[in-house]
């Protein structure tokens, strides 16, 4: 950015800053959101081309109004997902729960285990195609079997791995 651009804009901060929080305090729910808000508005106006605008008074407050649209849009969205999985799963169910995360981490364990705890070929063949991601086909070549050798492989480990989770669970 050139120099004259950058002290137009320091200009065009001083001017409209304090009007641009007020503007934003009278709309947002804290402060901090108004000065968030604010320094949106001037990375944008930075971002543009200026010489183009007619009242530069007006396109700063467009800008502002616009920043305002999708905070709504995106916190009308994100209520919208909170009430969905609500109303999936019960009412006021935290999605971190302790018990929850401490359940998980105990599943994984014993997941874990029962990957080891595989034969050497059907666990290699496993951690491949299920973690790695690797084709049936590329995985058969490098062990030299067939693909439906491998794929026996993967349902061997598929049926171990849920009798080993569900015995403990």
């Amino acid at each position: 950015m050139a120099a004259e651009a950058i002290s137009d804009l320091e200009a065009l901060t001083r001017k409209f800053r304090p009007a641009l929080i007020a503007f934003f305090s009278r709309r947002a729910a804290s402060h901090a959101e108004a000065e968030d808000m604010t320094q949106e508005v001037f990375i944008r106006l930075a971002q543009s081309r200026v010489e183009t605008v007619d009242s530069t008074e007006a396109f700063i407050f467009r800008i502002a109004t616009n920043l305002l649209r999708d905070s709504w849009r995106r916190d009308r969205v994100r209520s919208s997902y909170r009430m969905s999985v609500t109303g999936e799963h019960g009412v006021n169910v935290d999605a971190l729960d302790p018990h929850r995360i401490a359940a998980a981490r105990e599943t994984i364990r014993i997941l874990w285990a029962a990957i080891q705890a595989l034969p050497e070929p059907t666990q290699q063949i496993f951690i491949l195609y299920r973690v790695e991601n690797i084709h049936k086909q590329t995985i058969a070549d490098n062990f030299g079997f067939n693909v439906r050798t491998v794929e026996k492989h993967i349902t061997r480990a598929l049926v171990f791995l849920a009798r080993r989770v569900g015995d403990r669970s």
